[in-house]
């Protein structure tokens, strides 16, 4: 169901985005650097090293020792970066992901059925005003990460009509810079959507192809050696990245001391997860599909860390529009889930530790060491795998709310889906 939304939302909008980015700015301007070794740190670094002729995963980066993780072809983007030197580059990408919080809450608002350019772009701006102070959100901008290209990249893709022949070449961009974008490819055959996932397969062959050309004995050790599936290269230390990192794995292996629980787990949430992004689909909501597939794909990734859950804006607004097409009786409990979900994401003031870290804050970060789960007990070990929790929960909340279709009724996707493809007949032509 469509509703345009009224044209004075601009104004109101875009004063809310000012008035809440000039506030960040300011906070972060006080708190200093957020991070000794942020990941700009790492591209700027491997950017440099790959321009000068070296082979980035023979190398590590920082003060950290940090190796660089992603595939070979993105260092086609990390050369150019590297030249602007660490604090340009910063600002440069944090600029990026800015804008692209902007244009992903528009995505989100517009596959809800929301229409009115001028108001729609208000209420994106309201909405990015209040996502700059996720968790998630801040965590991309201290580190200095790309993740909130990613899901522009990926949400503008899906979003696309159907009938659009390169759809599917924004997932499989997506895929070739970080893999666990992957499981959009998934969940293209899954919907049927076949061709989108051949052009997705294409897209990211093309790109690794190109790492090749330009780094083959790189794409060869990252691709033939299991380096791209090495959880153990990201996380480097036996907390498994502490409450950073916000996944299965490490939810059972923090919990049960055991791997194999989180390989006996994975199967049926993946299962799970994508049965109700497709079930959400048939009903003729792409968004909500959209946002259990990357739910889904979170979780059951090895490494996820929490600047990763920036799909927390689609997710919001997913959820809000769940909320307002509720039935009555449940209207209530309903509309408290997105606040309940704000308040979960939310970087919540709180004192810095140390002088290394001081931000981003959320529920992740109220436990005794953020970097040590032994030292959780109690509360703590829940406040420890908030996101996974919540994503779990999330999932099954899912479930029960999208039975499956009835297989002898047309879905409300599918019925939409045939009224949009529908050729119109051919008006008759005069006699004589």
């Amino acid at each position: 169901m469509q509703r345009t939304l009224p044209n004075w939302l601009l104004l109101p909008g875009v004063l809310a985005l000012a008035v809440s980015l000039g506030s960040y700015l300011q906070v972060a301007r006080i708190e200093g650097p957020q991070l000794s070794d942020p990941d700009i740190e790492v591209y700027v670094q491997a950017g440099a090293a790959f321009r000068h002729g070296a082979h980035v995963y023979d190398l590590s980066f920082t003060g950290g020792h940090w190796p660089f993780t992603y595939p070979p072809a993105t260092l086609l983007a990390f050369d150019p970066l590297s030249r602007l030197g660490s604090t340009h580059a910063l600002v440069a990408l944090n600029t990026l992901t800015v804008l692209a919080l902007v244009a992903v809450a528009l995505l989100s608002l517009r596959a809800t059925g929301l229409r009115g350019w001028p108001g729609l772009a208000g209420a994106a701006c309201a909405v990015a005003a209040a996502g700059l102070w996720l968790e998630p959100v801040q965590a991309n901008l201290n580190d200095g990460q790309i993740n909130m290209l990613l899901v522009l990249l990926v949400l503008a893709d899906l979003t696309l009509p159907d009938g659009f022949r390169l759809k599917g070449a924004g997932v499989g961009l997506a895929t070739a810079i970080k893999i666990v974008p992957g499981i959009f490819v998934v969940y293209l055959l899954i919907t049927r959507r076949f061709r989108a996932a051949l052009v997705a397969g294409g897209a990211f062959a093309a790109c690794t192809l190109l790492g090749f050309a330009v780094a083959p004995r790189d794409s060869a050790q990252y691709w033939f050696t299991g380096m791209f599936a090495s959880s153990g290269r990201v996380t480097q230390d036996p907390g498994l990245g502490g409450a950073f990192n916000q996944s299965l794995h490490t939810l059972a292996v923090r919990w049960t001391h055991s791997e194999a629980v989180y390989y006996v787990l994975a199967v049926p949430v993946a299962v799970l997860g994508l049965v109700v992004a497709r079930r959400a689909f048939r009903r003729g909501d792409e968004l909500l599909g959209v946002v259990c597939t990357a739910l889904t794909g979170l979780l059951v990734s090895p490494v996820s860390w929490t600047y990763h859950y920036a799909w927390v804006v689609p997710l919001l607004v997913a959820s809000a529009a769940v909320a307002a097409r509720t039935p009555d009786r449940f209207r209530l409990p309903a509309a408290g889930l997105p606040a309940v979900l704000f308040m979960v994401f939310l970087a919540w003031p709180m004192p810095g530790r140390g002088d290394r870290i001081a931000a981003p804050r959320g529920l992740v970060w109220r436990v005794p060491d953020i970097t040590d789960p032994s030292t959780w007990h109690g509360v703590s070990r829940v406040l420890g795998d908030t996101y996974t929790l919540v994503s779990l929960g999330l999932l099954l909340v899912a479930a029960v709310w999208l039975p499956p279709p009835n297989p002898v009724e047309r879905t409300a996707g599918e019925v939409a889906r045939s009224e949009r493809d529908r050729v119109p007949p051919a008006e008759p032509r005069p006699v004589g």
